[in-house]
């Protein structure tokens, strides 16, 4: 009994690592094959299981481990969605500029993500994940999961109304950090913009739209190349908030 015991909550913590890596950053994108996640999930789950936290709750019934394990899948993907909001931050800057540049109907099929994106989305997810890597932000990930285990016991992870209000708080400020991000370059593209208009009303005889064009795109990558090596402390930055977030998160998650 104490074997299946062992291997009955081994299982459960197998089901909250091989979710995370569903949705966590870079480990959950599309091109990664399913049977590499569960392998990674396996790993960690084997690596992690000899330290769990003492105590951990025993099952009586098939039902009640199966609910067990169903909250533990919901708590993994979760998770790793909540790291992810980083990267989603970073994207949408790069949308952004690619807005105020004249980019943005220049679209890009994302084979990672199934999904299109245009050009400054895609450079900026390239870079972030880069320094992502980098920067060791992986194992941020990884010790945010182990440490997720310690707090939130195995089996124990509910979902209530008092989490939502984290959840939307972050989400929400995935949009204002986007914005921070591409400020410099679009407020200097607002300027252009502004320069422009003085053009078109002092010599009418020029065709300012047309020449609008290539200017915002060069003087938008003239601008961002000038802010690049700044970048990196941003994104280092960026990454240490997505670990004080998940900790903030798992520490006020009810269970």
């Amino acid at each position: 009994m104490n074997y299946l015991a062992q291997a009955e909550l081994f299982f459960l913590v197998l089901v909250r690592t091989t979710a995370f890596f569903v949705t966590a950053p870079f480990f959950g994108i599309r091109g990664v094959p399913p049977l590499v996640k569960v392998g990674l999930g396996l790993l960690v789950a084997t690596l992690i299981f000899p330290v769990l936290p003492a105590g951990q709750p025993a099952f009586a019934s098939g039902p009640a481990y199966a609910l067990a394990a169903l909250n533990e899948a919901l708590a993994g993907l979760a998770l790793g969605y909540l790291a992810s909001l980083i990267f989603s931050a970073i994207q949408v800057a790069g949308q952004l500029l690619d807005i105020h540049m004249g980019l943005a109907m220049a679209s890009l099929f994302d084979p990672q993500n199934a999904a299109t994106t245009t050009i400054m989305g895609q450079f900026f997810a390239i870079l972030g994940l880069l320094l992502f890597f980098q920067l060791d932000g992986h194992h941020t990930l990884l010790l945010a999961l182990q440490e997720s285990f310690r707090l939130l016991p195995l089996g124990g992870v509910s979902f209530a109304g008092s989490l939502t209000w984290g959840v939307v708080k972050l989400f929400s400020g995935m949009f204002s950090l986007a914005l921070r991000i591409a400020a410099p370059v679009i407020a200097v593209l607002l300027i252009a913009d502004l320069a422009l208009s003085l053009i078109a009303r002092t010599v009418p005889q020029l065709n300012v739209f047309i020449l609008g064009f290539p200017l915002k795109i060069g003087l938008g990558l003239v601008v961002l190349i000038a802010i690049l090596p700044l970048l990196a402390a941003v994104f280092s930055n960026l990454f240490s908030q997505m670990a004080h977030d998940l900790a903030l998160i798992i520490r006020s998650w009810p269970h």
